[in-house]
């Protein structure tokens, strides 16, 4: 009986001595931990020579798992959670830089993914509608959108096309309306409006053009005359449509209250 007490006295004891260990050449070897003055977990997990192996997690301030990173190699496959306990991130580190297609949550639904080569955004970003559908597409080049931006409608009709050059609009731009005939076709230069910008009805018909020189307006009477149209348009039918110009530096935000509205 005295030789049972002996060991139940020593073995918490002797658990304890194998966490937060090196060995002689002082590499990190085992089980390792750290804990908040409270007691609460800040992450635990193993090292072989100095390496994160295996299943890592590390914890929010109140206890909760913040992310489960599986280690395999170089390869660090991560799961991020919000307090509530719900996913907000997954994809994979690589020698501690975000590399490849990050996937991007909210209450455990899918909404955006972003790719990444060694840390910076490269390659093609997606929004998605709750549902499931795209919403928005993006390429990037080196952490900045450069290349087409599209929106699209849940329909998978197109919205919004334009051409972005290191995070400005820089090329054509067009408006589409839900039976997909251009409402709006346009260019920038280096995120000024630019040249001739033609509006069309639902029909094709070409309603009037706007001209600009590097952001300045050069026909200030049409685009007036045509915004006092537009207001009288939405006045009458107030509560029940909105003016997309005032989303032109958002139009995914424009989606998303038209169909809140509708």
């Amino acid at each position: 009986m005295r030789i049972v007490l002996f060991i139940l006295v020593l073995l918490p004891m002797f658990v304890f001595s194998q966490i937060n260990q090196t060995d002689s050449n002082g590499l990190k070897q085992g089980l390792w931990q750290k804990k908040q003055a409270n007691g609460r977990p800040v992450y635990e997990g193993e090292f072989k020579d100095d390496k994160p192996v295996g299943e890592w997690k590390r914890y929010h301030s109140g206890g909760q798992v913040k992310a489960v990173i599986t280690y395999k190699g170089d390869t660090a496959q991560t799961q991020l959670f919000d307090v509530w306990r719900k996913k907000v991130a997954e994809g994979n580190y690589i020698n501690q830089q975000k590399e490849g297609v990050w996937s991007i949550f909210n209450n455990n639904v899918k909404v955006g993914e972003e790719t990444f080569l060694s840390g910076v955004k490269n390659g093609v970003a997606r929004r998605y509608y709750d549902t499931g559908e795209v919403m928005e597409e993006t390429e990037w080049v080196n952490g900045k959108e450069t290349g087409n931006h599209q929106v699209f409608l849940k329909s998978g009709e197109p919205y919004l096309k334009c051409k972005m050059k290191e995070d400005e609009r820089d090329g054509l731009f067009i408006i589409y309306f839900e039976n997909g005939a251009q409402e709006l076709v346009g260019e920038y230069k280096r995120n000024l409006r630019h040249g001739e910008w033609k509006y069309y009805n639902k029909s094709g018909e070409h309603l009037y053009s706007l001209f600009y020189d590097n952001g300045q307006i050069l026909n200030p009477a049409v685009r007036d005359s045509m915004d006092n149209l537009r207001m009288l348009d939405l006045e009458k039918n107030k509560g029940e449509i909105l003016d997309p110009e005032k989303f032109l530096q958002d139009p995914s935000e424009y989606l998303m209250k038209n169909k809140m509205i509708r």
